[in-house]
């Protein structure tokens, strides 16, 4: 009985150091615009994220390269941007129901520049979230989608 008791304490102490690290990511991802320097710092975590890792952290890691693609030479953005893509689109072909990755996609496709020709999906991203949002348990997850569509997102 003991081990079980310790075993299900190991197990929620996980679930929720998982949850803060997420909420972490979450601030990091809301202030990587402001500047390189911070762009940087929410990739960071990022770096060692694989494809065969969970589909949040493989749609964070694509906005990361994302956002590091702002700042390198405008020659270079165009093929920084089409390295990212992949990381995002597998995130969404991996969890298609996960309205957090669909804000990810959001997010990029409606400040990425038209000619980059990644814009396809944000009506689809844009309903699918605002339809998801009343279902949405995690209150973190629901801030930072009420906070982007309040400030960012461009109707």
């Amino acid at each position: 009985m003991r081990k079980l008791f310790a075993l299900a304490v190991a197990l929620m102490y996980t679930a929720l150091v998982h949850a803060q690290d997420l909420d972490d990511l979450r601030l990091l991802y809301r202030d990587a615009t402001k500047s390189e320097e911070q762009a940087q710092a929410f990739y960071e975590p990022l770096a060692g994220v694989t494809r065969s890792d969970k589909p949040i952290l493989v749609a964070y890691k694509g906005a990361g390269l994302m956002l590091l693609a702002r700042y390198e030479k405008l020659a270079a953005r165009g093929p920084k941007v089409k390295e990212a893509v992949p990381w995002i689109e597998q995130a969404i072909a991996d969890e298609p129901q996960n309205a957090e990755i669909r804000l990810i996609r959001l997010s990029i496709q409606e400040h990425l520049p038209k000619f980059l020709k990644y814009n396809q999906n944000i009506e689809t991203d844009r309903d699918f979230i605002q339809n998801a949002l009343p279902s949405v348990e995690d209150a973190g997850l629901k801030a930072m989608i009420n906070g982007y569509f309040d400030s960012f997102s461009t109707p």
